[in-house]
């Protein structure tokens, strides 16, 4: 992106405002290109293992009777899934669990990439660098716009791709119930990519815009619900977590709603682009509660760190705990369908050991611990945007070493972990003991979650670890996360090797019954330390550029 030399024609008045849009596109994609595939890989593979471990483990519609019956009657299940459609066909199980995953990780890219790429990169002052090189007064908003629907775009084309392949081993997958759902996933990830560009509008900082972009995609869960709970079909027009029921994959695959919920997807950028339009540069509509006149008596950095993360830990708790109240209210039904000799039990025996409150638990405390994990990671990875904008360089400057920097980051990391642990292990007792009391359930719930504390352990080592070595490669701390998820769930039905699903830092926990194995955690605990180590060691020496 040079200055336009002097001798060359200027921009005619049509595409003044576009001028330059191309390249900006493309320096932007190369930014993203490796967050994008991150998402891209798991979801694609998600698509690709569902259809056929279902086809294995109830290959007829009758085999599947006791299944659909009891999901459709779980409250849990309709909460977070919504409602199965009948008669339950392989298809319809997909876009109904597959599906809910899906567009809940493409609604979450959506957000994070746009406020990303578009505030933050404001705030930063990228886009006053943007804008001294002469391109046209969109393109600060119109690139990150359309880099984060190519995003989107690229995710749903995929799993359109994985299903149309998956149609070749599972009869009752059908071609247009792919692309469906594909264009489902694609409008659904378009709107919230409208949304929060509408909340950059609206905020003055990345974060505000990010929480206030995060709170509508919790506002349309509970729009989607109340559609389901209360039977009223015009609400999933106002929620785009509700537009899959509408186009309805694998059961009437209509393709009308996709053009209106489209349009409903421009419109949002058009206000967002009106609101951009009359806006001062760096600023805001909503009034700016980010600083306040009362007088903070900061006592050393581990006291400032403290009180700026307040607000975002009592976030977490407070979504770790419905996740852990939510899962605890469902287990007393869904063990049910793991009795023994069932076919969900044999599907479920590929995933965890055990009987069926112990595979159980196993599995959904996966999920609040990775929550835990990603709170934990999250504050670290902090670290590196401040150290590109020089943050870090400041706070050296005036006498704050790296590695109490680094360190307390790391300490304050791991005590959020273990607050945030013990918080999920409690609710999740709490909430399991009203519904299911025996096979010592209640006491397997608390020390199945607060006991895979090595595990985010090793997760933080590795994140100090690649903040001090390499932090521009910090994808990998994700890539680790990630794949500790895909193991868990789907490395006994892809029939990966046990070693290879040992390799994670998420699932390893005690039981109460029976001689506990310390092994696994006493190597996830040394992992933790030898990263924070090794992070500390190379963060002390290396240059602060982020090299």
């Amino acid at each position: 992106m040079t200055p336009l030399p002097a001798d060359s024609p200027a921009p005619t008045s049509a595409v003044t405002t576009l001028w330059r849009l191309w390249p900006c596109l493309v320096l932007l994609w190369r930014r993203l290109r490796w967050q994008v595939l991150a998402w891209c890989l798991p979801l694609w593979l998600l698509a690709a293992v569902t259809p056929p471990a279902y086809e294995r483990v109830y290959p007829s519609l009758r085999t599947r009777e006791l299944l659909v019956s009891s999901m459709r009657d779980t409250p849990g299940t309709r909460l977070l899934y919504g409602v199965l459609p009948l008669p339950g066909r392989i298809g319809q199980l997909v876009q109904w669990e597959t599906g809910a995953y899906l567009l809940f990780c493409i609604s979450l890219m959506a957000v994070l990439l746009t406020c990303r790429t578009m505030r933050a990169d404001e705030e930063e002052g990228m886009s006053a660098v943007l804008r001294g090189t002469g391109v046209g007064r969109w393109v600060p908003f119109m690139a990150p716009v359309l880099a984060c629907c190519g995003a989107v775009g690229a995710v749903s084309l995929g799993v359109g791709v994985v299903l149309t392949g998956s149609t070749t081993q599972v009869a009752e997958l059908t071609l247009p119930g792919a692309w469906a759902l594909a264009g489902a996933a694609a409008v659904t990830g378009w709107a919230f990519t409208g949304l929060a560009a509408l909340a950059c509008q609206l905020c003055r900082q990345a974060r505000q815009a990010r929480g206030l972009a995060l709170c509508a995609l919790g506002v349309a869960f509970v729009l989607r619900v109340a559609a389901d709970e209360f039977g009223a079909a015009w609400l999933r027009w106002t929620t785009p977590l509700g537009w899959r029921d509408l186009v309805a994959p694998y059961t009437d695959d209509n393709p009308a709603p996709l053009a209106v919920c489209s349009g409903i997807t421009v419109a949002l950028v058009a206000v967002a682009g009106a609101l951009y339009t009359h806006r001062e540069y760096a600023a805001g509509y909503l009034p700016d509660h980010s600083t306040n006149g009362r007088r903070w008596r900061i006592r050393g950095y581990a006291d400032l760190l403290t009180r700026l993360s307040t607000r975002s830990t009592l976030a977490w708790a407070a979504a770790i705990a419905c996740f852990s109240a939510l899962f605890g209210a469902m287990a007393g039904d869904l063990t049910r369908l793991l009795e023994p000799g069932s076919e969900t039990s044999a599907y479920i025996e590929k995933m965890a050991d055990g009987g069926p409150v112990e595979q159980y638990l196993s599995l959904l405390t996966i999920i609040t611990v990775l929550l835990v994990a990603v709170a934990a990671v999250q504050p670290i990875n902090a670290l590196v945007s401040k150290e590109r904008t020089g943050l870090v360089e400041l706070k050296a400057s005036v006498g704050l070493s790296r590695v109490r920097l680094l360190g307390l980051r790391g300490g304050a990391a791991a005590v959020r972990a273990t607050g945030l642990l013990a918080l999920s292990g409690g609710v999740l007792a709490a909430a399991t003991g009203s519904r299911l009391t025996e096979d010592h359930a209640v006491e397997r719930a608390f020390v199945f979650t607060v006991s895979q504390l090595p595990g985010v352990l090793a997760a933080i080592g590795i994140a100090l670890a690649v903040v001090g070595v390499a932090p521009r490669r910090f994808g990998v701390v994700w890539a680790v996360i990630a794949w500790s998820v895909f193991v868990r769930f789907f490395g006994g039905l892809v029939e990966l090797p046990t070693w290879a699903q040992d390799l994670s830092v998420l699932g390893h926990h005690l039981d109460v019954v029976g001689d506990p194995d310390w092994a696994p955690l006493a190597v996830q605990a040394a992992i933790g330390v030898v990263g924070a180590a090794a992070g500390l060691a190379f963060y002390r020496g290396r240059d602060l550029s982020g090299s």
